[in-house]
């Protein structure tokens, strides 16, 4: 049951015993007042024309007396007056009485039997004062006399004895009546006062499992309740709140406030995490970036270097077809033999030298090649630490809920880069060791022509002892310069793929610049977002 219905219950409760209290009060009021009306306005109106009555059969019966006492004729006539007074007076009351008798609720049938009674005697005294009047009126004042103590004295004695037992009767009814109403109230009274001590009985019982419902469910006081929630809503978390009802909102305010401290303490110490691997990452990401320009630079100069073999090895297949030209020249033109071979021999030293700086450029590009891969070996490294330290931050940012959804984005977006910048690396690491390899064999080449070129040199030195020795020598310079042009034409298309890597390469590195840039800009977005957070969980105050 909510505390809305509680309340309502127990106020209906305490409501409802008013109403019935109030209800019961009227109706016994009721009675009462009925009761009352009853004796003022029909009993009380009885009684008194009873007592009207009895006044007016009194003094008329004095007045008879003095009447025929009387010795004045004046006297005599004012008694007389009185006495029609009086009857003017008893017809008046009687009239109120006959107006009564009407109504059954009003006159009971005792009543109207003594009513009856009082008007027979009536009629007999009327009867007997009349008579004594009228021996008055004929001067037999002693008939007179004798005949009101005979007849109407007793008569008036009779009536006056019918008036009061009317009276005596009214008195008992009036009586009675008042006893009901004496025990009316007192029963009313003692109703009231049960009903009343059970009202309140209810009422304190009502009240005391309300306020003990209400202080269980709220723990505590209201204003302390609010009290408490102000504080935690200002971010003071510190805060205990002492109840007796660790069921009771206040308890669940302070197992609230617990939870929620630790939970901030956590998130805090999250963000110092992900600030400070934030931080860690935007250093790595501007050394990866450092070294990836080297790389760029490095991967540029190697181009160059082999743009240079390109054209030095095309070079070298001009140089190649100019000497077998000059050899066939050579086999036609014995006669002019010596002079051929000197510049044969000229030939072969130049191309001796060219071989010889072809060479030395090969041993160059086979080193660059073996830095080249030391760099991108160190990128390789750069991106595993990249990548664990992305993972790192996943798993913190999964630690941290909701609040580190974002981080857990970034770091999967770093995570996909450094993969990426890993697969490139190893692209590249593959197309340098082919490069090596291809190197090596052109180097073993340029060997092997080099020393070719030295015997050609010691051939044409021995071509001025004989013809025939020339033409043997021209015809192995043929051969020679037909494996040289076949060998320049292979160097020609390995230096033209190296060159078309080095390219590739350089695209890579572009990239590889790119993302390392990327991953800065991202670095230093989270730690940002770190110090945001850390900004924000700073205003909520922790027990230590």
């Amino acid at each position: 049951m909510t505390i809305k219905n509680r309340l309502q219950l127990g106020f209906g409760i305490v409501l409802g015993l008013m109403v019935l209290i109030a209800i019961i009060g009227v109706n016994e009021v009721s009675k009462i007042d009925r009761t009352m009306s009853k004796i003022n306005e029909v009993d009380s109106v009885k009684q008194r024309a009873a007592i009207n009555f009895r006044g007016s059969v009194h003094d008329r019966a004095i007045s008879i007396r003095d009447v025929v006492l009387s010795e004045n004729s004046v006297e005599r006539q004012q008694h007389l007056q009185d006495i029609e007074r009086l009857e003017q007076f008893y017809a008046e009351s009687a009239i109120n009485l006959e107006a009564m008798t009407s109504n059954p609720q009003q006159f009971t049938t005792q009543e109207k039997t003594l009513l009856d009674n009082i008007k027979t005697i009536e009629q007999q005294t009327l009867t007997h004062t009349a008579e004594t009047i009228r021996l008055i009126n004929q001067g037999r004042n002693a008939d007179a006399r004798d005949y009101l103590l005979q007849n109407t004295s007793p008569a008036y004695t009779q009536w006056l004895a019918a008036v009061n037992q009317f009276i005596d009767y009214q008195e008992v009814t009036i009586s009675d009546q008042v006893d009901y109403i004496r025990q009316q109230t007192g029963g009313f009274m003692a109703l009231m006062i049960t009903v009343t001590l059970i009202a309140i009985i209810i009422a304190i019982f009502v009240s005391y499992r309300l306020i003990g419902r209400l202080y269980s469910t709220i723990g505590g006081e209201p204003d302390s309740a609010a009290q408490l929630i102000r504080v935690f809503a200002s971010g003071d978390l510190t805060q205990q709140a002492q109840t007796r009802f660790p069921r009771s909102i206040v308890g669940a305010l302070s197992t609230m406030s617990s939870e929620l401290s630790q939970i901030m303490k956590a998130i805090s110490s999250s963000a110092g995490q992900v600030s400070d691997a934030a931080k860690v990452m935007n250093t790595t990401s501007a050394e990866n970036q450092s070294l990836v320009i080297d790389q760029k630079q490095q991967t540029l100069d190697g181009a160059n270097a082999i743009s240079e073999i390109s054209t030095s090895v095309q070079e070298i297949a001009r140089l190649t077809s100019e000497a077998a030209m000059q050899a066939q020249t050579a086999d036609k033109e014995t006669i002019n033999g010596n002079q051929e071979v000197s510049k044969t021999l000229a030939s072969i030293a130049e191309l001796a030298t060219k071989v010889e700086e072809a060479a030395r450029v090969i041993d160059e590009l086979s080193e660059d090649s073996k830095k080249i891969g030391t760099v991108v070996q160190v990128i390789a490294d750069i991106t595993e630490q990249t990548n664990l330290l992305a993972l790192n931050a996943a798993i913190e940012a999964a630690r941290a809920g909701e609040h580190g959804r974002g981080f857990a984005v970034v770091a999967d977006e770093v995570r996909g880069l450094a993969s990426r910048t890993k697969e490139s690396t190893l692209n590249i690491k593959d197309l340098i060791e082919k490069t090596q390899s291809r190197t090596l064999i052109a180097v073993k080449v340029m060997e092997e022509g080099r020393n070719k070129a030295h015997q050609c040199v010691t051939q044409a030195e021995h071509a001025g002892e004989s013809l025939a020795v020339i033409s043997r020598s021209v015809t192995a310079i043929n051969d020679m310069n037909a494996q040289i042009a076949s060998v320049a034409e292979q160097q020609s298309a390995v230096a033209e793929e190296i060159n078309n890597n080095f390219r590739r390469i350089t695209d890579v590195s572009d990239k590889a610049e790119a993302g390392s840039q990327s991953i800065s800009s991202l670095s230093t977005e989270l730690n940002q977002l770190a110090e945001m957070l850390q900004q924000s969980i700073s205003k909520f105050k922790t027990a230590s």
